[in-house]
This record gives C-alpha cells, structure tokens and sequence, in this order.
C-alpha cells in the first residue's frame, strides 16, 4: 500500500500553506514513546515560524492511527497521519518528506522526546549559519539506573558533539535534524530502500550530501532524549549494532555517487586490522572480565562488519527495536 493512498489529513482546519517546518516522526508499535514524542512537539516554545507534524506509520496494521488521531484533535498544530505499509525506516522517512508543505524538514524518531526550545533553536540555527542541514544533540534516557549501565553502552547512545552551535561538521544523525528541503531533497527516494531494515540509511543521505557540497552545522542548544530500552542494552544487541555500523562505514563509500573505491578500500583494510587485534584482545578481556572488554570486542565487530559490507549481508536491525 502506498503512502499516499492512505493519507489522513488534519491540516484543513488550520491550512497549510504557510508552513515553514514540517517535523517527520516515523514510527513503528511504540505508542506510548510516540505520544510522548508528539507532546514533546506540541509543547515547543518561541518559534515564530508555523509548522505542521507528520507521523508516519511503518506498521501494516495501522497501530499508531489511534494515538496520532486523539492529540491532533486537541491541538491547533496540523498533524498529518500517513500509512506506509512497506517496511523499513527508509520507505517511511521517504513517505514523510513527499508529504511535507514546509521549506524545511526536522526529523525526530518516536522514541524520542524534544526539549521546549528544540525547533527554535534548530530553525535559528540553520538560518544564522546559511546551513543546509543542522544537527542536535541525543541524551539517552536508560530504562535502568544509570549505574547499571556499561561505559560502553553511555557512549554509543550520547550523540554530542560538544561544539558551539554553526560548528561545521562532517557527520550526523537524522533522528533530530532540520534540513532545507530544496537543496537537499531532489532524489524521489534520498533514504536508500536498501537499507531500510537494517539502518544505515541516514548515514548514506548525509555522505551524500556532504559529497554534493551541503553544509552541515551542529545545533548545542537543540536537545532530545532518547528512550533506551533493556533489550538495546545487552552484549548481543550492541555487537550486532557495532558490526552493522562498520557496514555502513564501509557500505557508504561505495553506494555514494561517484564511489569511492579508495576510501572503501582503506576502510576495509582498517577492518582488518581491527579484527586481527582486538578480536584475540577482547577474548581475553573477557576472560578476564575487564570492565573494558565490550569497547575492544565492539571493535572487533565494527571491524569484520567493514569486511561484509553488501547490504545482502547487513544486519536487521530496525524490526528488531523493543
């Protein structure tokens, strides 16, 4: 079913046409992260510049209809519900900006919840430093106690490039964004399907959009936090996170146009090395039980995942969410 064909518009009431932002939320079984991501929305201060929500449903059954139907009606804020059965996170954030009226597009994930200030501060952001694309920090928000949880696992989930906001960057993540739609969104599809089930598919929108001369800023001002669940937390999740991620890192270099070879070549033998070292070291760190050993054993994992890098081999990661 397309996305399109299952369209239920909230956006009469309160018109359309002159929205700045549209703010994508994919989602997918979370009801509960999604409503209070959506209050997190409708809760924004001080920004001057109208804009409207869209949620789009990745699930088949339609299971976010419910929740997306009984906030739009108590608020003023346009909310946009679509259905995008075909599954992946690529296809929804692809349906979310197709539908989209603003000149600009934040994204932010459905288990995710914004600070007050968070689309003022991207919107003051991307326009002061003449951006394409401007970037936020993500602080996770653990479903333990934050002493239960490993070294490792605080600094895979924090995203903080600790820098003053209009900082040029060469990296990202879409899950809390805005991006100007008109320099960067002329591909049909600019979220790769290939990658819609295992992720990743940020990453490559965003090399892409490096290599086609967009400038990417930070934003240290435009907080969200991210819910982090037990299941996300264990030693098999985050080794097939890391091992993924170096697919990706690799995987990068070769689908974005024009490739390059050189750089994936160099990746892969980075990977190489990686697995010859901190495969035998993170053994024995485990052994050990050192407080290390998951660090050294990600980057094993990261290091063989830049070896098997052709999307028929990446992990899935996006169904597997709790």
């Amino acid at each position: 079913m397309n996305a399109t064909d299952s369209k239920i518009d909230d956006r009469s009431e309160n018109g359309s046409k002159s929205v700045e932002i549209s703010v994508v939320v994919p989602t997918y079984r979370r009801p509960d992260h999604l409503k209070r991501t959506l209050l997190s929305c409708i809760e924004q201060r001080n920004l001057e510049r109208k804009f409207e929500i869209i949620v789009v449903d990745n699930d088949e059954n339609a299971s976010a209809r419910t929740t997306v139907q009984t906030i739009a009606k108590a608020t003023k804020i346009p909310i946009v519900y679509l259905e995008e059965a075909r599954a992946g996170i690529s296809w929804a954030r692809n349906a979310g900006v197709a539908a989209a009226s603003g000149r600009f597009i934040a994204f932010l994930d459905d288990d995710e919840f914004a600070t007050p200030e968070w689309l003022n501060s991207l919107w003051t952001t991307i326009q002061d430093a003449g951006a394409d694309i401007a970037f936020g920090p993500v602080i996770p928000r653990f479903a333990i106690p934050d002493a239960a949880v490993s070294a490792y696992a605080k600094k895979v989930y924090t995203r903080d490039a600790q820098l003053a906001s209009g900082t040029e960057l060469e990296w990202g993540a879409i899950g809390n964004c805005i991006i100007r739609a008109e320099r960067c969104f002329g591909n049909l599809l600019p979220f790769d399907p290939r990658l819609g089930i295992s992720g990743g598919e940020d990453a490559l929108f965003l090399h892409q959009a490096r290599a086609d001369g967009r400038k990417l800023v930070w934003c240290a001002e435009a907080v969200v936090w991210e819910t982090i669940p037990m299941a996300k937390l264990s030693y098999s999740y985050l080794l097939k996170r890391a091992f993924r991620g170096g697919q990706t890192t690799t995987f990068v270099h070769l689908a974005t146009k024009p490739a390059n070879l050189s750089r994936a070549l160099r990746t892969m033998v980075i990977g190489c090395g990686q697995v010859a070292i901190c495969a035998p070291a993170g053994g024995f760190l485990l052994l050990a039980g050192h407080s290390r050993a998951l660090d050294v054993v990600a980057k094993a994992a990261g290091g063989l995942g830049k070896l098997v890098c052709h999307p028929t081999f990446h992990v899935p990661l996006y169904r597997s969410r709790k």
